[in-house]
């Protein structure tokens, strides 16, 4: 009995110890995003500017990408932006807000896409929106499918000698807990949720890229495609990067002109907020943000 309450004090006490750090560091994250993220449009002298909004890292949510587009598209110097996507992917839900987000600014200004690494998933499905897409020969782009994942500690648990008293309202209320396995029901629901998901992301693949969703569908199997590959599959418009969008959003806004488009870039974070910034998007703070939640992704594991 001593050895088994000892070993529940130590989970216990790492557990408080982890959600300690994790309520710093949030602290520090917020602060450093609070100043970073929006374009450095103050002070325009140019009348071929051409804003850049980021995506970037794992999509966690769409605030700061929404909030930084629509500063932009606002600007009355600024002709239009190129969306600079750089990511695997993330939450569906705020996948779906930036996708929407998008599709509105184009009803205001010019809205195109450039991908440099990453576009996969999520990053994807946020691309789609845009009115063309630009990609690189290497860019690792695809992965269009959904997936829920959730830990199972129940063996553990078991080992140990802890369980989990749970008071719920219905059958599904804990479904997807750590502290137990899936039974077949659980399954069941689960998969349905994930399938309904999928058929969404299918669906805004094929009609924004006029695609079939039959098309679509042989090649949405969460496989990883290459930007060259993209291009032949009809997922992307052609091979080029963020001077080639640029161009092409000043051609739009301005038929007539001829001239080179000023790229706006978006200002960086210097000193500590840098560093916090950095954090923020790496794979172990979005690990431990996450931890014991079940989540529904769009998002390619590279």
């Amino acid at each position: 009995m001593r050895k088994i309450f000892t070993v529940c004090l130590g989970m216990c006490a790492c557990f408080i110890s982890l959600m300690m750090f994790m309520s710093v560091l949030m602290i520090f994250v917020i602060v450093a995003q609070s100043v970073s993220g929006s374009p450095g449009i103050e002070g325009i002298e140019t009348e071929n500017a051409v804003a850049v909004v980021e995506l970037k890292g794992e999509i966690i949510s769409s605030k700061t990408f929404v909030a930084s587009l629509k500063k932009a598209i606002e600007n009355k110097k600024v002709n239009g932006v190129v969306v600079h996507i750089d990511s695997p992917g993330g939450s569906v839900g705020a996948s779906e807000e930036m996708y929407r987000a998008i599709v509105q600014s184009r009803e205001k200004k010019p809205v195109m896409c450039a991908l440099s690494n990453v576009a996969a998933s999520g990053g994807l499905y946020a691309a789609v929106a845009c009115e063309r897409i630009f990609v690189n020969r290497g860019t690792l782009t695809g992965s269009i499918g959904v997936i829920m994942m959730t830990p199972d500690l129940s063996e553990i648990t078991k080992r140990y000698g802890f369980s989990m008293n749970v008071v719920k309202s219905g059958r599904f209320k804990d479904a997807g807990s750590p502290f137990r396995s899936f039974e077949p029901a659980d399954r069941k629901l689960l998969q349905d949720l994930v399938d309904s998901a999928y058929e969404q992301f299918v669906s805004a693949i094929a009609t924004s890229r006029e695609l079939s969703v039959d098309a679509v569908k042989e090649f949405a199997d969460g496989r990883i495609i290459l930007g060259e590959n993209a291009v032949t599959l009809g997922l992307v418009d052609e091979v080029g990067g963020l001077p080639e969008a640029a161009r092409a959003v000043l051609r739009k806004a301005k038929p007539d002109s001829k001239a080179e488009p000023e790229i706006i870039m978006p200002v960086k974070p210097s000193g500590l907020s840098s560093i916090f910034d950095d954090v923020a998007e790496s794979r172990l703070f979005v690990w431990l943000d996450s931890w014991g939640e079940t989540r529904l992704l769009y998002q390619a594991f590279l």
